[in-house]
C-alpha cells in the first residue's frame, strides 16, 4: 500500500515548494513529485540565473565607466565560462537550500515524472518504475515552457529562454526575438557583456502590455546602449548558413546573427498529466481554477504557471501557499489587485497597477513623473538614465498606478505596492519623511507633484 499524505503537490517550482512548505507550517504530512530539479523554471533556468549573469553584465558596465568616478580605467573583458560557472555555483546553492527546508519539514520528495490517476492518486514514473503517491488533496503545480517558433530551425545556436544562459560563448551579434520581459532583458545583458545584439518585436512597441510612455522610454534608454531595436515587424525567412544565420524581416531588413534567441511566449505543461480523463477543466491548454485555486474535480487544485494569468514566480509563490491553506481548511483565496511586476534591464523596469490609458478609460485620472537626473543620489550614483511615474485618481487620490525605470526599481515598487495594497492615497507618501539622499526620495518627488508641491521640479516638468 502507498504511503499516504495530506497533501502531494504535483511539481517543485515555486508553487510547489512555497505551497508544501507552507502546507508543513499547517502540520500537514507533505509530498512533492519532482520530475527534474526542485525550484523549477525560476530558479534553475530563469529567474535566479538571468539576474545572476545580469549582474556580471552590470558589474562590467561599471568597471567600463571607472574614469567617471576619478578612477583609472580597466579592462572589463567578459570570460563567459567564469559566468556561467558562478550562475551554476549559486544555482545549485539555492537548490541545495530548498533541499533543506524540505528535510527540515519533513516533506517527502518524491522524484519522478507523475500523472494523476485519480483525484487522490499520482502514478510516478522513474527509470521505468511505477510508484503510486495517495494524498487527500493534490495541487498540480508543473509550469509552463518556452515556445518555439516553427520558422526557425532546431540548431545548437538557436536558444529558447530557457536555455540562453547555458551558452558557452559570448555571441557576436545576437538577434532577439520578442520585445517583452525576456527579450528586452536578455538584450540588455548581451549588450553589456559585448555582443551586438538586435532586438525584433512584431507588435509596435517594446513590452507591449506595459505603460506605453515607460516602454518608450525603455526602448530610447536600450538605443542610447547601441541596441538596434526594431518593432512591427517579424522575421520572413532564414537561412542557416555555416558560422551565421541569414535573416530577412518583413519590412526588407537583412541580418546575420551567428546567435538567435526565441524569447517569444510559454506554453503551459498539463500535457500527459491525465487531466482530461480525470474532468480537469482547460482552456487553451491552461486549468481553469477559482479563487481558492480549485479545479471542477473536488480535493484538486491548481497553481503557478500552469493556471494563467500572471507567468510570475512571485505570484506562484502566492498561489501555491493559498492553495495548500485552503486545501488544509482556511477559507484563503488569490487577490489579484496588486501585483508587482519587474524587468531586469539595465536600468530596470518595476510597475504595480495599471497603465496611463487603463486607468484614463475608467477614471479621472492625474498623472506626475519625476526624472532620476533631478535627483541628488542619482547624481552621486551616475545614474541620470531613469523616470518615476504615478497614477492617482484625480478625486480620491488612490494609487491607480505606479512605474519606474531606473537603478533598483524592483526594490523600489514596493513602497508603492504597499500604499495601493492599503487603499492609501498618494498624500500618505508625500507626508512620509523619506531619508536623502536616496533613490525612493524621486517617489516622493512625484507624490509632492501630483499635489502641485513638487520641490526639485520645476512649474510644467523637469
Amino acid at each position: 500500500m502507498p504511503e499516504a499524505y495530506d497533501i502531494a503537490f504535483l511539481g517543485g517550482g515555486p508553487a510547489g515548494y512555497q505551497g508544501a512548505v507552507r502546507a508543513a507550517h499547517l502540520g500537514a504530512k507533505v509530498a512533492v513529485v519532482e520530475e527534474r530539479f526542485l525550484g523549477g523554471v525560476c530558479l534553475n533556468w530563469g529567474c535566479i540565473p538571468t539576474k545572476t549573469v545580469r549582474a556580471s553584465a552590470e558589474a562590467a558596465r561599471t568597471l567600463r565607466r571607472a574614469r567617471e568616478f576619478g578612477l583609472e580605467p580597466v579592462e572589463a573583458n567578459p570570460d563567459i565560462a567564469a559566468i556561467i560557472a558562478r550562475k551554476e555555483r549559486v544555482v545549485s546553492g539555492l537548490r541545495a537550500s530548498i533541499g533543506r527546508l524540505f528535510q527540515a519539514h519533513r516533506i517527502a520528495l518524491v522524484e519522478g515524472r507523475g500523472r494523476l490517476i485519480a483525484a487522490d492518486k499520482i502514478e510516478v514514473e522513474k527509470e521505468g518504475r511505477l510508484d503510486l503517491v495517495q494524498a487527500a488533496k493534490v495541487v498540480i503545480a508543473t509550469g509552463s515552457r518556452p515556445a518555439r517558433l516553427p520558422l526557425f530551425p532546431q540548431n545548437p545556436r538557436v536558444f529558447l529562454a530557457d536555455e540562453i544562459l547555458t551558452i558557452d560563448y559570448l555571441p557576436g551579434h545576437l538577434l532577439v526575438v520578442g520585445g517583452g520581459a525576456v527579450g528586452v532583458e536578455m538584450a540588455a545583458i548581451f549588450r553589456e557583456l559585448g555582443s551586438q545584439v538586435t532586438l525584433v518585436e512584431v507588435m509596435d512597441r517594446l513590452l507591449p502590455y506595459d505603460d506605453a510612455e515607460m516602454a518608450e522610454y525603455l526602448a530610447g534608454v536600450l538605443k542610447r546602449r547601441r541596441i538596434t531595436v526594431k518593432c512591427g515587424v517579424q522575421a520572413s525567412e532564414v537561412q542557416e548558413e555555416a558560422e551565421k544565420f541569414g535573416i530577412r524581416l518583413g519590412d526588407g531588413t537583412e541580418l546575420a546573427p551567428d546567435t538567435i534567441l526565441l524569447a517569444t511566449g510559454r506554453r503551459f505543461n498539463t500535457e500527459g498529466l491525465g487531466l482530461e480523463e480525470l474532468g480537469v477543466e482547460l482552456e487553451q491548454g491552461r486549468i481553469l481554477v477559482d479563487e481558492h485555486l480549485m479545479t471542477k474535480v473536488p480535493g484538486v487544485y491548481a497553481a503557478g504557471d500552469v493556471i494563467g494569468g500572471w507567468l510570475l514566480a512571485h505570484v506562484a509563490f502566492a498561489e501555491g501557499i493559498c492553495a495548500a491553506e485552503h486545501a488544509l481548511g482556511l477559507g484563503s483565496k488569490m487577490d489579484y489587485g496588486v501585483v508587482p511586476r519587474c524587468t531586469f534591464t539595465l536600468p530596470e523596469y518595476a510597475a504595480a497597477g495599471v497603465s496611463e490609458a487603463e486607468a484614463a478609460a475608467q477614471h479621472p485620472v492625474k498623472v506626475a513623473r519625476f526624472p532620476f537626473k533631478s535627483l541628488g543620489m542619482g547624481q552621486c550614483l551616475g545614474e541620470l538614465e531613469g523616470l518615476v511615474k504615478i497614477i492617482a485618481h484625480k478625486e480620491t487620490d488612490q494609487i491607480l498606478g505606479a512605474h519606474i525605470i531606473g537603478p533598483h526599481a524592483a526594490d523600489m515598487i514596493h513602497e508603492l505596492a504597499l500604499a495601493m495594497r492599503g487603499g492609501l492615497p498618494s498624500r500618505v507618501i508625500m507626508e512620509t519623511i523619506h531619508a536623502h539622499p536616496t533613490l525612493s526620495e524621486a517617489v516622493l518627488e512625484v507624490a509632492q507633484a501630483l499635489h502641485g508641491r513638487a520641490i526639485h521640479m520645476p512649474p510644467g516638468g523637469a
